[in-house]
């Protein structure tokens, strides 16, 4: 019988269809609390070792989409206790359409679960890998992965000072900041709040989830440096991060940015406070006079 650990976390599962192999997490739902019973082996293997390796070498090279389907099909039956196998493929494997497969196929079959078993592919010897594995677990926050990694965080942004055009070393160094948070650690806010100042609009919903992580005084206080900022896209910014991890020792700071004329500075403080005060996820697109009518009412409730 194997090993459990039984352990109450905020746990999502990321949706949306596959994409390119190194690996970005993502769009997440709002977290749900829930108990997660975390593994500490892999599955046994129930199915034929043979046929397995013989259905990953047709996932890989699915000569036809009726070839990938099934082995697709064959692979999810088969479940968790293939990962070990799967998940090294994806370092080996050097055709785009292949790696998403793969991909799809691993996205089906690993859950908040698993994320104690994927730590260590966060030290493999494979880049793409080392992705898959560290955004995976982001997108299901758990303590238990801390330490490897911000290991993983500070390999990545020694091996990007070293080489920033590495292919993959910047999407590595992401990723790995956003799993080091959403397990807990402040070791990652500084590549936290510069992918939040270039790339909120896109990556907002993965960094927001981290973030949810680390909601405490410390990066109140870090966020809340950017926030005051005059400079109008690094507001934007530590407002943004407030919302997922600011305390209530910030309302002060977000509450003057509601009567701001800059409409995405006021949205933004609006959904700041909506994080903070009401633990609710941001509101998008807010058109200007419904952003003011918002702001009304959060001065109201002050």
């Amino acid at each position: 019988m194997k090993a459990l650990m039984l352990v109450a976390v905020f746990a999502v599962a990321p949706v949306g269809a596959a994409q390119d192999p190194l690996f970005q997490p993502k769009t997440t739902e709002k977290a749900e609390k829930k108990e997660v019973v975390y593994l500490t082996a892999w599955p046994k293997l129930e199915a034929d070792a043979a046929t397995v390796k013989t259905d990953i070498e047709r996932l890989r090279k699915a000569g036809t989409p009726e070839m990938g389907e099934q082995a697709d099909a064959a692979l999810t039956k088969a479940g968790a206790a293939i990962v070990p196998q799967l998940l090294p493929v994806l370092g080996r494997e050097k055709s785009l359409e292949a790696r998403l497969r793969v991909e799809t196929v691993l996205e089906k079959i690993t859950g908040p679960e698993h994320t104690r078993l994927l730590a260590p592919f966060f030290a493999d010897k494979a880049r793409e890998v080392r992705i898959w594995a560290l955004a995976r677990c982001a997108g299901f926050p758990d303590a238990g992965v801390q330490a490897p990694a911000v290991e993983a965080y500070t390999k990545a942004k020694a091996a990007l000072a070293k080489d920033p055009k590495a292919e993959g070393a910047d999407v590595e160094l992401y990723c790995a900041a956003l799993c080091a948070t959403a397990a807990g650690s402040h070791a990652a806010l500084e590549s936290i709040a510069q992918s939040a100042l270039e790339q909120w609009g896109k990556k907002g919903p993965e960094l927001r989830l981290a973030l949810e992580a680390v909601r405490d005084e410390e990066s109140t206080t870090f966020a809340s440096k950017l926030a005051a900022d005059p400079d109008r896209k690094k507001k934007v910014a530590g407002l943004n991060l407030l919302a997922g991890c600011g305390t209530k020792s910030a309302l002060a700071l977000v509450k003057v940015e509601l009567d701001n004329n800059d409409n995405s500075i006021r949205i933004a403080a609006i959904n700041a406070l909506r994080g903070i005060v009401d633990g609710e996820l941001p509101i998008a697109n807010l058109p200007v006079f419904e952003a003011i009518e918002l702001a009304k009412k959060w001065k109201a409730r002050s």
